[in-house]
């Protein structure tokens, strides 16, 4: 589903005196309560949760028709992006954070929608392997067309290089908490260092 929302094709014009978010009426709140507080780290730790907030409910609403819950939409990027579409069930259950009892109802369900399937590992008979079916592979692509149209409707009123300049700032960000990437990481350690929401494509 290619997307039909184009990004502004001008910067926004800066005002002289930023317009008010939500975000600082409560820091307004912080310093009247407390007017030697810092601020600023709480200030974009708020921003960047409200947002996260409003990417997930633009998702979520785009998959309540499809009847995809949020898990679901997580496991098949996830075994979308292995190496043949195919993880151990370990390391979804890493990824998902959920009881062992838990992954394998998940699977189940998968299963039975026909998105994936599930072997033994034939070098090591006590692993489970998932794999993305061909009707799990179109499932999960049509599912980051959803995620990308969700994504542009959600941007649309920024310009292209603000959403550059803030794609940078936020990898400034994950490189001082998380840092560098490890490249030496097989995709199954890749998927158990990665955080189950927001989901990436």
């Amino acid at each position: 589903m290619a997307s039909t929302t184009e990004y502004a094709s001008e910067p926004q014009q800066t005002a002289a005196v930023p317009q008010r978010d939500q975000v600082d009426a409560i820091v307004e709140h912080w310093r009247q309560e407390d007017p030697d507080i810092d601020v600023v780290a709480k200030t974009a730790a708020t921003r960047l949760r409200r947002l996260s907030h409003h990417l997930e409910r633009e998702l979520r609403r785009d998959l309540l028709p499809q009847d995809v819950e949020m898990w679901e939409f997580e496991v098949l990027l996830a075994l979308r992006r292995a190496p043949d579409h195919q993880l151990s069930a370990g390391a979804l259950l890493r990824f998902c954070q959920v009881t062992s009892g838990a992954i394998s109802n998940r699977l189940a369900r998968l299963e039975t929608r026909g998105w994936v399937r599930r072997d033994v590992d034939t070098r090591d008979r006590r692993q489970v392997l998932v794999s993305l079916t061909p009707q799990g592979v179109e499932r999960a692509r049509a599912l980051v067309a959803m995620k990308t149209e969700a994504e542009h409707r959600l941007f649309a009123n920024l310009d292209r290089g603000t959403l550059e300049r803030l794609a940078a700032d936020l990898r400034t960000l994950l490189l001082s908490v998380e840092g560098p990437a490890n490249e030496d990481l097989t995709p199954e350690e890749m998927l158990a260092a990665c955080p189950t929401q927001p989901a990436d494509s």
